[in-house]
């Protein structure tokens, strides 16, 4: 009798833990995304498109995903991946220096990590704008950012996010490149826009 009660409890306990697990949904970056880095120097901009992107984001569990039950604490993981490799300025050169000056050979990835959403505030236009506070890893460095977000929901029920975000080389401990014996130097400062769709 008590080894049945033993089984009986096991089995209600593996369960209850397959009920928690399935409260969380997974979704994944679909392939309509655009992201660009931009960044200045004393004679000309550059900039790269981001030509290949992977990441997921996991929510908890809800009927139905609105941007009105989009609360902070729905969102509970979200990465993602930007392979060095795919930073693409239509520059043979420049593609190659970005690779040089990220450490490409050693660190082939820059990668985003949430930590916490501490905000949404809900808009007039049935967007919400999303404070975030994440990693940005690059160059074998980690950098903490707060991140100003817009989120939507699409009309295939598909979440999107759009937004750009200030980043400087020197936080990833590189120094602004120079050229020509230091007359051409590019500015600490690059920006970095995205609108990325999550299924």
């Amino acid at each position: 009798m008590y080894f049945k009660k033993i089984i009986t409890t096991s089995i209600l306990m593996l369960f209850m833990a397959g009920a928690v697990f399935a409260q969380d949904m997974t979704l994944n970056v679909q392939d309509d995304y655009e992201m660009r880095l931009d960044g200045e120097a004393n004679v000309r901009s550059w900039g790269a498109d981001i030509t290949e992107l992977s990441g997921t984001l996991v929510l908890s569990e809800m009927e139905e995903i609105t941007i009105d039950s989009l609360t902070a604490d729905s969102f509970k993981e979200m990465t993602l991946t930007i392979p060095v490799e795919s930073m693409d300025s239509g520059s043979g050169g420049l593609d190659k220096n970005m690779r040089k000056y990220l450490k490409a050979d050693d660190y082939p990835e820059i990668t985003f990590t949430l930590n916490e959403v501490t905000d949404i505030e809900v808009q007039d236009d049935g967007t919400a704008l999303i404070t975030a506070v994440g990693v940005v890893s690059a160059a074998g460095n980690d950098h903490e950012v707060t991140m100003n977000v817009n989120a939507s929901i699409n009309s295939d029920g598909t979440i999107n996010f759009t937004g750009e975000q200030d980043l400087l080389m020197t936080s990833f401990d590189i120094d602004p490149p120079t050229a020509i014996f230091g007359t051409v130097r590019a500015r600490d400062e690059m920006l970095i826009t995205f609108n990325v769709n999550f299924n």
